[in-house]
C-alpha cells in the first residue's frame, strides 16, 4: 500500500512539473511582516521546510515596492552568513526548453545583493550562474562553479528599480542576461541546466567590498517553454577550446553535441574555420547518441592567430543526411592567441613531496605543461623530506615569502601560487621580454661519472645590477622500490575528482607505480646563484659564462638527466632559463667567454679546482699586458687582490687557500681593460 502511495505522489509531481510552465507573484498576497516561505507553497528557503518561518526566511514588508505595496525583503545579519537564504524552485531540472526568469530590484545606498541560479534539483549541487550587485555600484555576473571569469561587469544605480531579466535558451545552450531590457552578457554555460534562485543577501568578499546588504524584490515571474523534438536534429551545445593559446601553435578541442531529435545519431560531418579561413573538415563515425543523449566529439587542431580570434565550428550532415533544425547547428568562441617574447622561458619550481597528499597535483600540471609548452616552459621538482631531497634547494623554497604549505609552486620566482593556475599564470610570464638568450654545455665522463657543465649568457640588451648564473641538475622517470618512493595519494577513489590518472591508483601509490619527473638533483651555486661572478654592468652584444663540475650518483640515469641552465635578476627573480638533455648539452659543448680577453689570453687554466690549499691561475699572453687578480667571497666582499704589473707569455699565478673557509669565491682576471671571471671551490 505504501509503495502505491508512492507511485501515486511521483506521478501527481511529474504532472505538476510539466504544468507548471509559468509563474508569477507580484508579493501583494502576503500580509506585511509575514515570512513569504512560510505564506506561499512556492517559495521555500535553502535548507527545506525546516528552515521556513525562521530567520532563515525573507520577510514581506510595504517600505517599498515596485507595483502594489509590497515586496521582499533581503538582509544580511553578518558576512558572508545571510542567515537570509531565500530559494524559488523551478518545477524540477530544465536542461532543454526555453527558459525565462524576470524580477525588479531594489538596492539600497552602498549596499550590496547577491543571487544564484541553481543547476540542479539537489540545492547545493551545482551553481549555473552568479550576480552581483556590489556597494560600488556595479552589476558583476560569472559562471558559479565552472569559475571562467566575469561575464559582465555594468553600472547601475542605486535606490531605483532595476529590471533583471535571464533567458536561456537551454536547447542551444544561449544564455543571455539583460539589465532594463539591455542586454550585458551572453554565453554557452558549462552547466547548461537551471532548477531554482537562491537569492541570499551577503556582505564582505572580494566582489562584495565588504560592504552590508539591504535590498528588495518585486514582480517575480518565470516562464518555460518545452522543447518539442524533430526527427533527425543534432545541436552543438558546448565548444571547448583553450581560451589563450601561443600564436602559431595548433591545440585540440572538443564540441558538446546533445541529439535533439527522435532519430539515435551515429554519425556526423562538422567543420571548424578561424576569422572564416580555411575550414577544417571532419566526419566522426561508431557514434549511438540516444534522443536528449550527449557526446563529446573531438576536433581537429585550431592553429592560433596573434590576438584574438573567431573559432567556428557547425554540424554539416546528421547520419550522412540534412539535419531538419539548422539553427543549432553552430557554436562561436573568441580566442586569444599570445605571442611570447623572443628567447623567454617560464621557470616553475614546485614544492613537493611523497608525504604529501595533494602533491600529485603538481605532478600532473608539471608534466602537461611541458608536454603542451615543450620550448616555453620548465619544471622543477624540489622535494621535501623524503629520498629525493636536496638540503639547501628545499631549505630555500620554504622560505620564499609568502609561502604556506605543499603542493605550492613559484614561478620566474616572482610568483607564489597553487599548480592548478600554472597554466592562466603562463601567459603572464612569457611576454616579459628577457635581456639574454642561455645555452647550455657539457662534458661528461662515463667511467668516473665526472660531469662538466657550462651556461652562456649571450646578452641582447645593456643591463646593470646583480646578475647571477645558476644551473639545476634535474632527473625524469625516478624509479626506485622502497616506502621513501611510494606517493600519497588523496585523488584515489576519484572523490577529489580526476587528476591526471591519479584517481585510477590507490592510496598511497606503491613506489613500483610511480615515476617521478622533473626531479632536483642538485643546484649548483646554491638557491640564490653566485654573487659577484657577473660584472655589475653587462653591455649588448657580450657574452659571459660559468662552468661546473659534479659527479653523478651511481643511481642517477644518465639517459634521464637534463641541465637547466637560470640567470637571476637584480631581485632574485628569473630573467630567463634553458633546459636541455644531457646529450643535447654534450653536443654543444662546454663553452668560454667571448667577453673574457681571447685576443690577448690565448689560454686559461685555474687548478687544482676544488682547492684546499694552493691553486695556480696559468696563462698564455700573446703580448704584454697589465694583470692584476681579485678573489671576492659569495657576498661579494673581496678576501684578497694583487696587482702583478706587466707580464708576458706563460705565466704561473698562485692562490693560497690555506686561510679561506670552504665554499665559493669568484676569481675576478684583469687583462688590461678586459675582465674575466671563474669560479674556485675550497675544500679543506
Amino acid at each position: 500500500m505504501k509503495r502505491n502511495l508512492l507511485i501515486v505522489l511521483g506521478l501527481f509531481s511529474i504532472a505538476l512539473i510539466k504544468a507548471q510552465n509559468t509563474f508569477s507573484d507580484d508579493i501583494e498576497a502576503y500580509a506585511v511582516d509575514s515570512y513569504i516561505g512560510k505564506s506561499s507553497p512556492n517559495w521555500t528557503v535553502w535548507s527545506g521546510t525546516a528552515g521556513e518561518g525562521t530567520q532563515e526566511d525573507a520577510t514581506v514588508t510595504n517600505e517599498v515596492a515596485h507595483s502594489g505595496k509590497n515586496s521582499i525583503r533581503l538582509e544580511a545579519g553578518s558576512a558572508s552568513t545571510g542567515p537570509v537564504d531565500l530559494v524559488l524552485p523551478f518545477g524540477g531540472e530544465k536542461n532543454v526548453g526555453k527558459f525565462t526568469y524576470t524580477m525588479w530590484m531594489y538596492v539600497t545606498a552602498d549596499n550590496s545583493a547577491y543571487f544564484n541560479f541553481q543547476a540542479k534539483t539537489v540545492i547545493g549541487t551545482t551553481w549555473a550562474l552568479d550576480n552581483y550587485l556590489t556597494s560600488e555600484g556595479k552589476f558583476i555576473c560569472n559562471l558559479g562553479t565552472a569559475n571562467n571569469g566575469e561575464l559582465c561587469n555594468v553600472s547601475f544605480e542605486f535606490e531605483k528599480w532595476i529590471k533583471y531579466t535571464l533567458v536561456a535558451d537551454l536547447t542551444k545552450n544561449v544564455w543571455e542576461v539583460f539589465l532594463n531590457d539591455i542586454s550585458v552578457a551572453r554565453f554557452s554555460n558549462p552547466n547548461n541546466s537551471i532548477a531554482s534562485i537562491d537569492i541570499f543577501p551577503l556582505f564582505g568578499g572580494d566582489i562584495a567590498k565588504g560592504s552590508s546588504s539591504l535590498y528588495y524584490i518585486d514582480d517575480v515571474n518565470y516562464e518555460f517553454v518545452p522543447f518539442v523534438p524533430k526527427n533527425r536534429d543534432a545541436g552543438i551545445v558546448n565548444l571547448v577550446l583553450k581560451n589563450k593559446f601561443l600564436a602559431g601553435l595548433s591545440a585540440g578541442g572538443s564540441i558538446q553535441v546533445r541529439n535533439l531529435g527522435t532519430t539515435p545519431i551515429t554519425s556526423l560531418d562538422l567543420t571548424c574555420t578561424v576569422d572564416n579561413g580555411t575550414p577544417v573538415t571532419s566526419n566522426v563515425s561508431n557514434l549511438n547518441v540516444a534522443s536528449l543523449g550527449f557526446a563529446n566529439v573531438a576536433i581537429p587542431p585550431i592553429t592560433y592567430r596573434k590576438g584574438t580570434s573567431d573559432v567556428t565550428c557547425t554540424i554539416n550532415k546528421v547520419n550522412g543526411g540534412p539535419d531538419d533544425d539548422l539553427t543549432n547547428n553552430d557554436k562561436s568562441l573568441t580566442v586569444l592567441g599570445i605571442e611570447p617574447a623572443p628567447h623567454k622561458v617560464m621557470l616553475t619550481e614546485e614544492a613537493t613531496g611523497t608525504w604529501c597528499q595533494w602533491c600529485p597535483r603538481g605532478a600532473v600540471y608539471l608534466d602537461s605543461m611541458r608536454k603542451t609548452y615543450p620550448n616555453y616552459f620548465i619544471g622543477i621538482a624540489v622535494h621535501n623530506n623524503d629520498p629525493m631531497t636536496v638540503a639547501a634547494y628545499d631549505a630555500w623554497i620554504g622560505t620564499f615569502p609568502g609561502f604556506t604549505g605543499y603542493p605550492s609552486i613559484i614561478n620566474d620566482r616572482n610568483q607564489l601560487t597553487d599548480p592548478l593556475t600554472v597554466e592562466t599564470d603562463f601567459y603572464d610570464h612569457i611576454i616579459v621580454p628577457t635581456p639574454v638568450i642561455l645555452t647550455n654545455g657539457a662534458k661528461y665522463d662515463s667511467i668516473t661519472r665526472e660531469l662538466q657543465i657550462s651556461v652562456k649568457g649571450d646578452f641582447i640588451e645593456n643591463i646593470s645590477g646583480d646578475y647571477r648564473f645558476n644551473m639545476v641538475v634535474i632527473e625524469n622517470k625516478v624509479n626506485f622500490p622502497g616506502t621513501g618512493y611510494k606517493q600519497v595519494n588523496t585523488y584515489a577513489g576519484g572523490g577529489k575528482g580526476v587528476m591526471g590518472g591519479f584517481e585510477k591508483l590507490p592510496n598511497p601509490v606503491p613506489a613500483a607505480k610511480m615515476f617521478y619527473n622533473h626531479v632536483a638533483r642538485a643546484i649548483l651555486d646554491g638557491a640564490d646563484g653566485l654573487q659577484g661572478y657577473l660584472p655589475s654592468t653587462i653591455k649588448q652584444g657580450s657574452s659571459y659564462d660559468i662552468a661546473y663540475t659534479i659527479t653523478l650518483a651511481d643511481s642517477f640515469k644518465t639517459k634521464n638527466i637534463e641541465l637547466v641552465g637560470i640567470l637571476y635578476g637584480p631581485s632574485g627573480e628569473i630573467v630567463n632559463a634553458t633546459e636541455t638533455t644531457l646529450n643535447e648539452a654534450i653536443a654543444n659543448g662546454l663553452s668560454s667567454n667571448v667577453s673574457n680577453p681571447k685576443q690577448i689570453v690565448n689560454s686559461s687554466n685555474l687548478s687544482p679546482n676544488p682547492s684546499n690549499d694552493v691553486s695556480f691561475l696559468q696563462l698564455e699572453l700573446s703580448q704584454n699586458a697589465d694583470v692584476s687578480i681579485q678573489i671576492l667571497d659569495l657576498t661579494g666582499r673581496e678576501i684578497a687582490r694583487r696587482d702583478y704589473g706587466s707580464l708576458n707569455g706563460q705565466v704561473e699565478l698562485p692562490i693560497n687557500t690555506l686561510a679561506f673557509d670552504n665554499g665559493s669565491y669568484v676569481i675576478k682576471l684583469k687583462v688590461n681593460n678586459k675582465i674575466s671571471t671563474s669560479k674556485l671551490v675550497v675544500t679543506h
